[in-house]
C-alpha cells in the first residue's frame, strides 16, 4: 500500500513485505494469487542519453575535421556532459499464498534492480581540446585516439525465490506472529564504461560487462495487533550480508553490498482506512560509491464496498524532486474480489 507493508501489508502481499503478516487473514479468506507486479522509478534531471548524442555527434564531426572549430564544439558538448547522472529502478514480483490454522505459507518469486549511468569527463581532455581549439596544438590521428571521457554504467538486478511461513504465538495474553522467508538469491551486477564516442545502452547487458553470484538468504519478520485498530511491525530483510565486486572493466570495479535491512512499521486500520507509517533502520543495499539509501514512508489507503482501493503515498524529503516515477497497479486475485493496490519504489 502506497510502499508501505510492514504492519499494513495483506496477508497474500505479505511475503514480500513482512512475513509475520501471513497469520493476518479472515475466516473466509482463502488462497491468494499476487499476478506480476510490475513498478520503476526513473530520473534523468541531466537527459544524459540526449547529452551522449550530443557528444558522439561532435566527436564524429571532429574525427572527421581535425579542425580548431570542431575541437572547440567537442569541448563544449563534454563540459555539458560532464558530472551528469542518470538513474532507475524496477521491480517485479509473484506471490500465492495458502492461509491455513497450523502454519500459512506463500510461495514468492520477486526481482528489482538499480542503474545508473554518470558522465566522467576527463580534464586532460579538455585541456587539449582547448589548445587545439586555439591553435596551440596541431591535431594528429594519435592524439584524437587518447580521449578518454568515458560514460560509466553500473546495475545490479537481485532475484530472489523464497517460501514464506509464519506462526501466531500467545504469551500471557499478548499474541504476536513470527514469520520467516530462506530464499535463493542471484545478483547479477554489471559495469559497463566505455568513450562517450563508442556509448550504446543496448550493450549495457552484454556479457563482457556482466558478472552473477548466487547464494542463500532470508527475511525475518514480527507482527502484533495492539488493538482492533492499531498493528506494529518489523522486518528484518537480507540477514546474511554478502559483498560482491563487479567485473573488471578497463582496470574499473565496483563491490555491492547485499546489506541486512531492518524496518519498523505501524498501522492505524478500520473497514474503510488503512495508514501506515514505515521507517528503514538500517540502509538498503548498494554499490558502496552511492549515498546510501534509507527513508521513511507514509501510505495511506480507502478500501470502498471491498472492491476498489485508493492508495496514496508520501516519502521523506530525501528523494529526488527530478524523479519521474512511475507506480504500475497490480491485481490481487483471491476468490471473486479484485483489489487496485500500488508498488512503489525507492531512488
Amino acid at each position: 500500500m502506497g510502499g508501505t507493508g510492514v504492519a499494513s501489508s495483506h496477508y497474500g502481499t505479505a511475503a514480500l513485505a513482512n512475513p509475520a503478516l501471513l497469520t493476518h487473514f479472515g475466516a473466509s479468506d482463502d488462497f491468494s494469487l499476487i499476478l506480476p507486479s510490475v513498478g520503476a522509478q526513473v530520473s534523468d534531471p541531466d537527459h544524459l542519453q540526449n547529452g551522449v548524442d550530443d557528444v558522439k555527434d561532435a566527436w564524429d564531426r571532429y574525427d572527421n575535421e581535425l579542425s580548431p572549430g570542431s575541437a572547440a564544439d567537442l569541448k563544449q558538448q563534454l563540459l555539458k556532459f560532464k558530472n551528469t547522472h542518470a538513474s532507475a529502478q524496477a521491480s517485479v514480483g509473484i506471490v500465492a499464498t495458502v492461509p491455513n490454522q497450523v502454519v500459512p505459507f506463500a510461495l514468492m518469486v520477486k526481482s528489482w534492480g538499480t542503474a545508473s549511468v554518470d558522465g566522467k569527463v576527463s580534464d586532460h581532455d579538455l585541456q587539449y581540446l582547448d589548445d587545439v581549439a586555439n591553435g596551440k596544438i596541431i591535431p594528429t590521428d594519435a592524439d584524437r585516439d587518447s580521449l578518454t571521457s568515458r560514460a560509466y554504467g553500473r546495475a545490479a538486478v537481485v532475484s530472489d525465490v523464497g517460501i514464506s511461513m509464519a506462526r501466531e504465538f500467545g504469551t500471557d495474553g499478548f499474541k504476536y506472529s513470527v514469520g520467516v522467508t530462506p530464499k535463493y538469491q542471484r545478483v547479477d551486477l554489471f559495469n559497463y564504461n566505455v568513450t562517450v564516442q563508442n556509448y550504446d545502452s543496448h550493450d549495457f547487458r552484454s556479457s563482457d560487462y556482466r558478472n552473477t553470484s548466487t547464494g542463500f538468504n532470508a527475511d525475518i519478520g514480527f507482527a502484533t495487533d495492539l488493538n482492533a485498530n492499531w498493528t506494529l511491525g518489523l522486518v528484518a530483510q537480507n540477514i546474511v550480508p554478502r559483498s560482491i565486486d563487479t567485473k573488471e572493466v578497463n582496470g574499473l570495479k565496483e563491490t555491492f553490498k547485499i546489506r541486512p535491512q531492518a524496518t519498523a512499521g505501524a498501522s492505524w486500520h478500520n473497514t474503510l482506512v488503512t495508514t501506515a507509517l514505515d521507517v528503514d533502520l538500517t540502509p538498503a543495499s548498494g554499490f558502496t560509491s552511492d549515498k546510501k539509501r534509507q527513508f521513511a514512508s507514509l501510505g495511506a489507503e480507502f478500501n470502498a464496498w471491498q472492491w476498489a482501493q485508493l492508495a496514496a503515498r508520501r516519502l521523506s524529503p530525501e528523494y529526488d524532486a527530478a524523479a519521474r516515477r512511475l507506480s504500475p497497479e497490480y491485481g490481487h486475485l483471491r476468490r471473486q474480489c479484485f483489489h487496485r493496490r500500488y508498488w512503489n519504489f525507492p531512488v
